[in-house]
């Protein structure tokens, strides 16, 4: 793991040359496709652990997906402030995604927010993204403040915050006490009526913060929740009932809601909802095939999700708005733009061939 944080750390010294472009981005790529050739190496049992780091399918999959993503959106042209902030952003979310300490997965869990909030306020379109940003900030900071003090009691009563340990001694919380640690997972999922900020902070975000908003944050509440179901097993069961009954009723009226929508990127947002109201209600039904489909639909959504948003902003820069009755009729200018549209909005719904397809009907089974 230390490899590959290193290797991002170093690669902030390509700041300083003027005529590599695309540099940053093909060490992103190729920092991909190592961890997937590791993969293939370790295949049998890819459980790497150290004594505050480590990585099994779950964590490891996803940081290949954040790489993929970063270095996507480091091809689009922006400030070499902006550019910076992201590769802080990639080390804050593998250092969280590979943590051990529940200690260190919640400060890495706050601290990603800081980038983000930077890039809504210095990248957005109108004087709106102040709201939207501080919606987000507040949201997120005040959702997970349950989780700290619910850390501080861990410790307290074990002496340990190791996840495996926790995982180990089956423990059991009070009701509240398990609803108040799991808020702050579910307004950064986000779950269905802890979702207000997401389509504001998407809507005044420039399209690389979409992406990464899109792409890997939403996955942060995902990967939290898992762990903690594998920790608060005993409460799941007895509460998995009306998680599930919340986020497939959300789930539906979002889905309605996407239908009167007028802009695209909150479309999008709203549609992003969708996909993780299903992704919650199949992981904490507690199957294996629940999980495994959760895990296909983090990094299918995360795919498809910001191909959608860098493509809204392809059409915004071509029409000048995002609205959807302005961009009609744009097959006839753009045909090959329109290929893109519709093989993402087909992956987005799930069409045969796509990974969405097969994370959908995984779900579906363990629901």
């Amino acid at each position: 793991m230390m490899k590959l944080v290193l290797g991002l750390l170093f690669s902030m010294g390509l700041f300083n040359f003027k005529n590599l472009k695309f540099s940053k981005s093909i060490i992103m790529f190729y920092m991909t496709s190592y961890m997937l050739i590791m993969m293939l190496y370790y295949s049998s049992n890819l459980w790497i652990g150290g004594y505050i780091f480590f990585m099994d399918y779950y964590s490891y999959l996803l940081v290949i997906l954040s790489l993929w993503i970063s270095g996507c959106m480091l091809m689009i042209s922006m400030m070499k402030l902006m550019e910076f902030m992201i590769l802080i952003l990639m080390i804050l979310l593998m250092l969280c995604f590979f943590s051990l300490n529940l200690l260190v997965f919640y400060l890495m869990f706050e601290v990603s927010l800081l980038p983000i909030f930077f890039l809504i306020l210095h990248g957005g379109y109108s004087y709106e993204r102040y709201e939207s940003a501080m919606y987000m900030l507040m949201y997120t900071v005040v959702s997970s403040m349950p989780f700290l003090w619910l850390l501080l009691l861990l410790y307290m009563n074990y002496s340990s915050l190791m996840i495996l340990m926790l995982i180990f001694l089956s423990l059991k919380l009070d009701s509240i006490m398990f609803f108040l640690c799991l808020l702050g997972f579910m307004v950064k999922l986000p779950m269905f009526f802890f979702h207000i900020w997401l389509p504001k902070a998407h809507v005044e975000a420039p399209v690389y913060g979409s992406m990464i908003l899109a792409g890997v944050l939403l996955k942060l509440g995902s990967y939290g929740m898992l762990r903690m179901i594998q920790i608060f097993y005993l409460n799941m069961v007895k509460f998995s009932y009306m998680i599930i009954t919340l986020g497939i009723v959300g789930g539906i009226l979002m889905s309605f809601l996407c239908l009167i929508q007028v802009d695209l990127k909150m479309l999008v947002a709203y549609s992003s909802i969708v996909h993780m109201s299903l992704l919650i209600s199949g992981m904490v039904t507690l199957t294996k095939v629940g999980m495994i489909g959760g895990l296909m639909m983090m990094l299918a959504h995360g795919l498809c999700s910001s191909g959608l948003f860098y493509i809204v902003n392809v059409n915004y820069e071509c029409f000048g708005s995002r609205l959807i009755y302005l961009n009609k009729g744009s097959m006839s200018i753009y045909p090959s733009l329109s290929l893109f549209w519709f093989l993402l909005c087909s992956s987005n719904l799930s069409a045969p061939i796509s990974l969405n397809l097969i994370s959908e009907v995984f779900l579906l089974m363990s629901l």
